[in-house]
């Protein structure tokens, strides 16, 4: 039974990670807070998902501040919260701009124009600051930062064109016909469209950072599209008869068009809308509902190519729909059908609701909300693949340990192999003092706190420390301190008896580490009496 107590820190905490010299200007205070908030923050959701553990996001953030200081860090606060402002510009931008280029510009307001250019400053902005952030680099496992190299991953990614004209203010282009060529003015301005890139990439962004459930990831976006192609489609359907009639100032669509079968010139911008709504719903489901003048070329070229795209839409909507349910999102259905086996099985308990959070909270953590049979996949591998696996996972472990320092490089591989995966949740009771102990344990993702047998707390424990080597060479000695979890932790767990099996031929090595584990037993035993 896993033992647990609320942890109740008696170790005084810094105010922040970053320390400021007392005494400034108070624009010297803003200018130190803008700083902080470009540096990784535990408050960005998307942080332990990446980084794991408050001792990573900490030493990340030392990182950045010393070499990248000017550098945005992908998972501060400054750029989850531009994230949120840039979902809400580029949505904005792609529904005002068509709007207004098709059926406002008549319309002499100058509130069209002023958000219009709003809207494409800020994402002129944000070209600069893609330019400016890290990226997490899934195959290293870190977070680059050095400006040379996030500027050369922007320009040869997917959206980095499409992002600079679809943020480019196109109304320079005629400031000296700004009037004349009205037409061609409003045409050109509807490129912000190809801003529905990034607006994607930062929509499943968001998505993944708050966990928002799959099936809605999935299913979501796919209204919102189908929502915006058809607003898209609504605006062509007015556009393409004015723009063929004339490229410079609006004229009555010619007797031919839709336009003016319908009697539309002269209705207000609501029945306008609503009817090339209507015409755009019956062209993309191919209804046969809507008039084509066949001498109307450019009507019937605008008819076919939409037609054509309303054929493929179910298909590629279908193709979707078996994605989500084979190939990258398999494991994350696998988990979720996990879960939810594991809800029914703890209400069929009757557990009670702390101890179901907490349980959910393990399988979070443990998968990674990615469910895959692990022990079947590692058997099917080979022993040296196995070996180069666990090599991979726990080496920089082992090695943090000191008299593992001078073990050959094979005996090093053996122990490797040895350790075992433990998750602890927050406030577990990992090592009890007083009571004896069989393992020692190294610490990949956490922070645990040390207390000595009177209960007081001495230190913290993180990320690549090791605590219960004694045990390991002094099998009747009893635990001297006990360790709580502070957060949520992964341990490996190295047993004496299988390092004991391993060492055994060793024995010049096996006297040397027992010497080194009774010194710094003794060390903490004079800790202990203070």
């Amino acid at each position: 039974m896993m033992l647990h107590s609320d942890h109740v820190c008696d170790i005084a905490e810094d105010e922040g990670d970053i320390l400021f010299l007392p005494g400034k200007w108070p624009h010297q205070k803003l200018y130190d807070f803008l700083r902080t908030s470009l540096l990784a923050s535990r408050k960005n959701p998307a942080a332990y998902k990446y980084l794991r553990s408050t001792a990573s996001i900490i030493n990340e953030k030392r990182r950045h501040w010393r070499g990248y200081a000017h550098i945005i860090h992908p998972f501060s606060m400054f750029r989850h919260c531009w994230d949120f402002l840039m979902l809400f510009v580029i949505s904005s931008l792609l529904m005002v701009v068509p709007y207004q280029a098709t059926f406002e510009m008549v319309n002499k307001s100058k509130m069209w124009n002023i958000s219009k250019n709003t809207l494409l400053t800020i994402c002129c902005l944000d070209v600069l600051v893609n330019f400016r952030t890290g990226y997490f680099d899934r195959e290293l496992h870190a977070v680059v930062l050095e400006q040379r190299k996030i500027a050369r991953r922007y320009i040869r990614s997917s959206t980095f064109f499409l992002d600079v004209i679809g943020s480019f203010p196109t109304d320079l282009i005629y400031t000296s016909r700004y009037v004349e060529y009205m037409m061609a003015r409003k045409a050109t301005s509807i490129l912000c469209m190809l801003r529905v890139f990034s607006l994607n990439s930062y929509i499943h962004k968001l998505a993944f950072a708050y966990d928002i459930p799959l099936v809605l990831r999935q299913i979501g976006p796919i209204f919102f599209w189908t929502v915006l192609l058809l607003h898209w489609q609504s605006c062509f359907h007015w556009l393409v008869p004015l723009v063929t009639t004339s490229m410079c100032l609006p004229e009555r669509p010619s007797n031919n068009s839709w336009v003016h079968v319908d009697n539309l010139w002269e209705k207000s911008k609501a029945r306008q809308y609503l009817a090339s709504t209507l015409r755009a719903i019956a062209t993309f489901t191919r209804a046969n509902l809507v008039y084509t003048d066949h001498n109307n070329a450019a009507d019937v070229w605008l008819t076919i190519v939409l037609q054509l795209f309303g054929m493929v839409a179910p298909w590629v909507l279908l193709t979707r729909v078996m994605q989500f349910f084979k190939g990258a999102n398999s494991s994350r259905l696998r988990y979720q059908g996990t879960v939810a086996q594991l809800r029914q099985y703890m209400r069929h308990k009757q557990l009670p609701y702390p101890t179901q959070k907490r349980i959910i909270q393990y399988y979070e953590f443990r998968f990674q909300r990615r469910f895959f049979r692990e022990s079947e996949i590692i058997q099917t591998l080979s022993l040296q693949m196995r070996h180069e696996i666990g090599m991979h996972s726990c080496r920089k472990l082992v090695e943090n340990v000191t008299f593992f320092n001078n073990l050959p490089l094979t005996l090093l591989g053996r122990i490797v192999g040895l350790l075992r995966s433990e998750i602890f949740l927050t406030n577990d009771v990992i090592v009890r003092a007083n009571q004896p102990g069989d393992c020692m344990y190294f610490i990949g993702t956490g922070t645990v706190a040390i207390y000595t047998t009177s209960g007081k707390e001495v230190c913290h424990l993180e990320d690549g420390a090791h605590f219960g080597e004694v045990a390991l060479v002094m099998p009747n000695e009893l635990r001297v301190a006990s360790v709580v979890a502070v957060e949520m932790c992964e341990l490996y767990r190295l047993n004496r008896i299988d390092f004991a099996r391993t060492i055994h031929p060793y024995p010049m090595l096996w006297e040397t580490i027992k010497k080194i584990a009774i010194e710094r037993h003794e060390k903490t035993m004079i800790l202990n009496e203070q």
